[in-house]
């Protein structure tokens, strides 16, 4: 599913290439599936849609304008601006619950089936806007911010740890009770990070794909001087896929090192291998969704 300021939400399914289309929001952020129904939200008219087969089923107006939206374990869960808050809703778009956020927080991160959302503009004016790192709606607790970590964006888990990145900084931090060790620069401007084998990975922005290896506390990086917007893993671990905004390339990465380079359309922003023989990359400026077979 791909939303476009356009007011258009394409449905593509990457085996067949067959495409259908939903026209009729303005300003469409983001979508999310059940397995039967299409959840749309609508920055511009602070709506949500339940769709089928591109046929409104049934709509709501919320609050607040909304920004993004997930599914999980039969939930959706919807972040928004203008005010903050997050909303809770049914499949039949009834809302359970909609907590204020202190901050803006568009991110929502989905780690061991529970949805935690970052805090993530919590620091302004030389001044930190709140203590809390994380919201974690099921439990209604959170994570506190014990290290001053400005800007977080980014919350991965690996042998009992929860591993959190900052965004400008660039800095990974091994949170535990009551304290978030520093224990790795993952360059700045670090987008995403996730658990492979037994590291930490995450890409920067400024350059990098980094890698930290849990058991000895040392870093490894490569691809140092390529910006990166997004990473993704194969399903069975056997490859990292990376994508260069700025070069338009898509970097397939084994065993820490470069085993192929393809070119790729203009500006990639997202990427994503639904299966082990598929990588699907999104350029804006291209105007495209590639589809990636399986290579050699």
């Amino acid at each position: 599913m791909i939303s476009d300021y356009d007011g258009k939400l394409s449905v593509i399914d990457f085996y067949t290439n067959e495409i259908s289309q939903y026209n009729d929001a303005t300003i469409p952020m983001a979508a999310a599936y059940d397995g039967e129904f299409i959840y749309l939200i609508d920055n511009y008219k602070r709506e949500i849609l339940k769709l089928k087969n591109n046929k409104l089923i049934k709509k709501i107006r919320i609050e607040s304008k909304p920004v993004n939206i997930v599914f999980l374990n039969d939930k959706l869960y919807i972040t928004s601006n203008s005010p903050n808050k997050l909303y809770i809703l049914n499949s039949n778009l009834d809302i359970l619950k909609s907590s204020n956020l202190i901050v803006d927080s568009p991110a929502i991160n989905i780690l061991n089936n529970q949805i935690f959302v970052p805090m993530f503009d919590n620091f302004e004016d030389n001044k930190f806007l709140t203590n809390i790192l994380f919201y974690i709606p099921e439990k209604n607790t959170y994570i506190i911010n014990y290290a001053n970590i400005k800007f977080p964006k980014d919350i991965t888990y690996y042998n009992n740890n929860e591993y959190i990145i900052s965004y400008f900084d660039g800095k990974l931090y091994k949170n535990s009770y009551k304290r978030q060790e520093f224990v790795a620069q993952f360059g700045k401007y670090t987008e995403k990070i996730s658990t492979y084998k037994n590291y930490i990975i995450g890409n920067s922005l400024y350059g990098g794909i980094y890698f930290y290896d849990t058991k000895n506390g040392k870093t490894t990086k490569i691809l140092e001087d390529v910006p990166l917007k997004d990473f993704e893993i194969s399903p069975n671990n056997d490859y990292i896929y990376a994508i260069s905004h700025i070069y338009n390339k898509l970097y397939i990465i084994k065993d820490f090192k470069i085993f192929q380079t393809l070119d790729i359309d203009e500006y990639p922003i997202d990427i994503f291998s639904p299966d082990e023989n598929i990588v699907l990359v999104l350029s804006t400026d291209g105007e495209t969704l590639q589809i990636i077979r399986r290579f050699e």
